[in-house]
């Protein structure tokens, strides 16, 4: 078994990956420097033929690339998941970037969780929004002062991606996105079920994200159709208090 998987996942991208492949083979040579073992992996779902030809050049041929036709963010990774040999699991959206040091400081994060009978789930110290609008979020740990389950009636306080034991998306799979009947934000439900089953959410000081918003994507759909996260036990009036609270 490996330290790491990395998962870029791509549908309809072309040469905005160009950036988000230099930062992932950045962030994986760093990584790799620290003594880390590092599996990589392309996963082209229900992909267009233009963005099967960009993915398909010799540049990329120390990737894995697969091929998958879930036509689903969530259900890709979670059919992609068995496949794969990292103790830890990051993916990366192929319009997306991460910092050169967010795959090492990440395992180094959960490395310690681990040694101290902890379970973790690393997110990057800031979002970085560019191209569509330009906005910096900054990420806090779950058991920072700063955070209240209650906040989860409105919004989602990570980005899914994160990095992540494979023992917690194989307890809290991605669930599918139903974007027509209103029912979205994947990463959003799975904060809050990770949460609920002891997981807890740390962030991973001096990393970032680089969140690309496009005029149109899922997450602008699916707020543009008003849409909602399932109806979970773990958020009901007299259970939400509890949610995210240690043991």
């Amino acid at each position: 078994m490996r330290d790491l998987t990395v998962v870029v996942t791509a549908h309809d991208e072309t040469v905005v990956c160009g950036p988000t492949m230099l930062a992932a083979d950045a962030a994986v040579a760093a990584a790799r420097e620290r003594g880390y073992t590092v599996e990589a992996i392309i996963a082209l779902d229900n992909a267009t033929e233009a963005t099967s030809r960009y993915f398909g050049q010799d540049r990329f041929a120390h990737w894995d690339r697969r091929v998958y036709a879930e036509g689903d963010l969530g259900r890709v990774r979670n059919r992609i998941l068995p496949e794969t040999e990292g103790r830890f699991i990051a993916f990366l959206d192929a319009d997306d970037m991460f910092s050169e040091n967010w795959l090492a400081e990440g395992i180094a994060r959960l490395d310690a969780a681990e040694r101290a009978g902890e379970r973790a789930i690393a997110h990057p110290e800031l979002n970085v929004f560019f191209d569509g609008q330009s906005s910096v979020l900054v990420n806090i740990d779950q058991t920072s002062p700063l955070f209240s389950p209650y906040y989860l009636y409105f919004r989602n306080y990570y980005d899914s991606l994160c990095m992540a034991p494979r023992e917690a998306h194989l307890e809290s799979p991605y669930v599918s996105r139903d974007i027509p009947n209103g029912l979205s934000f994947q990463d959003f439900q799975f904060s809050i079920e990770t949460m609920s089953r002891g997981w807890e959410h740390v962030v991973v000081r001096d990393t970032i994200i680089f969140k690309r918003r496009r005029d149109f994507s899922l997450v602008t759909e699916s707020s543009s159709r008003k849409s909602i996260v399932r109806a979970l036990p773990e958020m009901a009036i007299d259970r939400v208090r509890d949610l995210g609270r240690r043991a």
